[in-house]
């Protein structure tokens, strides 16, 4: 890559990074456009030009916290069942002790920027869409009788509410929460499965 296009994707990243710890210890009212700058070394311009506004700065720090992943584990793992799907999310959310209070600082942040919600609403319909794409293969062939968008919503309740407790500080068994909550979905799937044979 030659160095005109490196120093614009080291900016965006710079930026990204400094937006992600400044958002997570200040929130998203809390983190200025000026902060940002301060922190990342870059300029308001570079900031602007990468992400148009502070609210899809802010989206696209959300996005690298659990969309982008998300997207990862089913672009790398295409035969995973829902219950595996729910497992290896909710272990990518774990693996960073920030991403959980990271993720709520923004949902928080969203409720008084209408703005901000709206895209973050766009967001999180997107991600439910490229899920129920995902497993509605799986349930079509192994449990016709689920319906592939409530099990995407319960997929994404299981995982939000897992970064909701961290993010609070409530102590958690991963290892269990994630055990309890594949076997909730298999069992969902699989007396579907039964009730259609």
């Amino acid at each position: 890559m030659d160095e005109s296009r490196r120093r614009p994707a080291a900016a965006r990243e710079a930026i990204l990074r400094a937006a992600t710890e400044l958002i997570r210890v200040n929130g998203v009212a809390g983190t200025s456009i000026s902060d940002v700058i301060t922190r990342s070394g870059t300029s308001a311009g570079a900031i602007y030009h990468h992400f148009g506004s502070k609210e899809h700065l802010v989206l696209e720090v959300g996005r690298n916290a659990m969309a982008v992943p998300m997207t990862m584990i089913m672009a790398t793992a295409t035969d995973l069942s829902p219950d595996a799907l729910f497992a290896a999310a909710l272990d990518r959310v774990g693996e960073d002790e920030h991403t959980p209070e990271l993720l709520l600082q923004i949902w928080a942040g969203a409720k008084s920027d209408p703005s901000l919600w709206a895209l973050l609403l766009r967001e999180v319909a997107t991600v439910k869409a490229s899920i129920i794409i995902f497993i509605g293969g799986w349930c079509a062939e192994h449990s016709p009788g689920t319906d592939p968008g409530v099990l995407a919503s319960a997929i994404m309740s299981l995982v939000t509410g897992y970064a909701v407790q961290r993010s609070l500080g409530l102590e958690i068994d991963r290892a269990a929460y994630r055990e309890f909550g594949a076997a909730m979905i298999a069992e969902v799937t699989t007396s579907r499965a039964s009730a259609d044979a």
